[in-house]
């Protein structure tokens, strides 16, 4: 995707789009807005607080590089307060699970949640929330726990016991959000993960988008073919500079949107 583009459309033409994530999104984001382009003939105003490893409440670091908290960082300030009856913001919220294995408290994290749904709320938006993978947990032998323990998360003790009864915690509070309208919970199947527990198969990924994102209704979603790429994980890695970030102890701020696609989409990331 190539950034070329301009302003020139006024800023109620745009289809606000909110998303935030960790690793699965990260990964998925460019697969994710082709489907979304293939959806609705529309442009789109993205918003996104993602990378992997993301906390939605504290300071996350992934090697060298370091973001702040989703539910605490410069989108909320940025995303606009008042949209036109038919272009209402779409939002998806999704790689919860991160904080458990950080070692916060389900009350913490739900209530990191909760005020991210409350301030989308506040905008009318139509709210997607993707479940912790519980059953994709549940099956974890100890061997492959530790093994993605200390392979993602290799600074924290969580033990296998306490992480499966504290996603069920939190699913099961999660769940309850469902019941609010404009409000759609979404469970992942079990057999859609592979060795790695928490991460979608890469052959799963087209299928597993259109499945969650079919809760925004959009009309071509379901039957239009798009295709994986190998390459779509460099495009999110090294193009899309977020607002704030810290890196090798330095604080970098970067101009948003980050990004105009040909279409004249516009992509904002924090």
């Amino acid at each position: 995707m190539s950034s070329t583009g301009s302003l020139n459309c006024q800023e109620q033409l745009y289809q606000p789009v909110i998303l935030l994530g960790a690793s699965n999104l990260t990964r998925d984001f460019p697969l994710i807005i082709r489907l979304l382009q293939a959806s609705i003939e529309s442009q789109f105003e993205i918003y996104t607080a993602m990378g992997h490893g993301r906390s939605f409440g504290n300071w996350s670091h992934l090697l060298y590089r370091a973001l702040p908290g989703i539910s605490k960082c410069k989108i909320w300030d940025e995303i606009p307060e008042n949209n036109s009856e038919n272009r209402k913001p779409f939002a998806l919220l999704t790689d919860i699970g991160n904080d458990l294995i950080y070692g916060q408290s389900v009350d913490t994290i739900f209530g990191w949640i909760e005020s991210c749904v409350n301030q989308l709320q506040k905008i009318d938006a139509r709210i997607i929330i993707t479940l912790l993978p519980e059953e994709s947990i549940s099956q974890l032998s100890t061997i492959r726990f530790e093994l993605t323990r200390r392979l993602f998360f290799p600074k924290n003790k969580t033990s296998l016991t306490d992480l499966k009864q504290r996603v069920h915690l939190l699913n099961r509070r999660l769940s309850e959000l469902g019941q609010q309208d404009q409000i759609a919970v979404v469970k992942i199947p079990s057999d859609w993960y592979g060795f790695d527990p928490i991460h979608y198969r890469y052959s799963q990924r087209a299928t597993l988008w259109k499945r969650i994102l079919s809760h925004w209704d959009f009309p071509f979603i379901s039957n239009h073919s798009i295709q994986n790429r190998w390459f779509d994980f460099l495009y999110s890695f090294y193009y899309l500079q977020p607002a704030l970030k810290r890196q090798w102890g330095k604080t970098y701020h970067s101009p948003q949107p980050t990004q105009i696609l040909d279409d004249g989409t516009r992509i904002s990331v924090f």
